[in-house]
């Protein structure tokens, strides 16, 4: 719950350029938001014929042909689509330019371009940028470089990054880049549950259910709990089946504890008193369990990103 490592491209996050410059809809985008690859391909490609500087179109292109979406996935042809844009003045390009110069899969990885490229993105203002760059300046662990991550991430996080919005949690916590504070760790992980970050919903929980930076309020800890816990997150199953054996925060429950429990051992967290629990009930009480247990599961793994 509390480290910060590598390099992720957010999903969904490469058209997120600053709000000032934000392109207008166009059809292109609108057919790859909606899901319509081969059309947004076809509208794209009309657009450079039609003006062959058209850099947003090309960064679309280069989308498509990195994922596969629409037509067969070819690294070489994203990457010559990013570059063109680029080179165009195409913030989302350089910030998806710099992705593939850090990704092995690209064939042509170049760690110090793509690190050139991202604080250039960042910069400008690109909020994934930031989010990437401030993870980056993170894993060199020096204390000018943290202060810089933080404000990196409060960039991100003002663009509703909610991965953003939970690093600054942790660091808050950890006392990394700034002083320490749980009453500031719990401002940004409210804000990152509210943006539907699913770490920073069960660590704002976590923190509700404790009265850790913020007033003590079992009830509405267990009402994350048990939103996180359907989106199959483990720990807040784990949780929410303790409160349902006890009664805290939520009316107890020996049948729902038992059944979230059971979700969460499938994914690996043990916990002997629930266990417990679980042995002391009777063979029908058992078998409701595991029965509500299993349509659980299913649906974590149907809703999961």
């Amino acid at each position: 719950m509390k480290r910060l490592v590598g390099l992720a491209l957010l999903a969904g996050a490469l058209f997120a350029g600053p709000a000032e410059a934000a392109p207008a809809p166009d059809i292109a985008y609108g057919a790859y938001q909606a899901g319509h690859y081969r059309r947004a391909l076809s509208e794209a490609l009309k657009r450079i014929e039609a003006d062959s500087s058209d850099a947003g179109a090309m960064t679309l292109l280069g989308e498509l042909y990195r994922q596969g979406l629409g037509v067969p996935p070819d690294q070489k042809v994203a990457l010559e689509w990013y570059e063109r844009a680029e080179a165009r003045g195409d913030v989302n390009a350089t910030f998806a330019l710099a992705m593939q110069l850090l990704d092995e899969k690209s064939g042509k990885r170049d760690p110090a371009r793509a690190g050139v490229l991202l604080e250039k993105a960042a910069a400008a203002g690109h909020p994934a940028a930031n989010y990437n760059l401030a993870l980056a300046l993170l894993a060199a662990n020096k204390e000018a470089e943290d202060k810089r991550a933080i404000a990196s991430l409060e960039i991100a996080a003002k663009a509703q990054v909610g991965d953003a919005m939970y690093a600054l949690g942790i660091l808050a916590k950890q006392g990394r880049g700034m002083p320490a504070s749980e009453e500031v760790a719990a401002r940004w992980m409210k804000q990152a549950a509210a943006a539907g970050n699913l770490p920073g919903e069960v660590e704002y929980a976590i923190m509700l259910f404790n009265g850790t930076g913020v007033e003590k309020d079992e009830a509405a800890a267990a009402s994350l709990f048990r939103r996180a816990a359907w989106q199959g997150n483990p720990i807040a199953q784990n949780r929410l089946a303790k409160l349902y054996q006890f009664g805290l925060g939520i009316a107890p429950d020996t049948i729902e504890a038992a059944a979230w429990h059971l979700a969460a051992r499938a994914q690996g967290l043990k916990d002997a008193g629930l266990d417990d629990l679980f042995e002391r009930m009777k063979p029908e009480q058992q078998a409701r369990a595991v029965r509500m247990a299993a349509s659980r599961i299913s649906s974590a793994v149907l809703t999961a990103p």
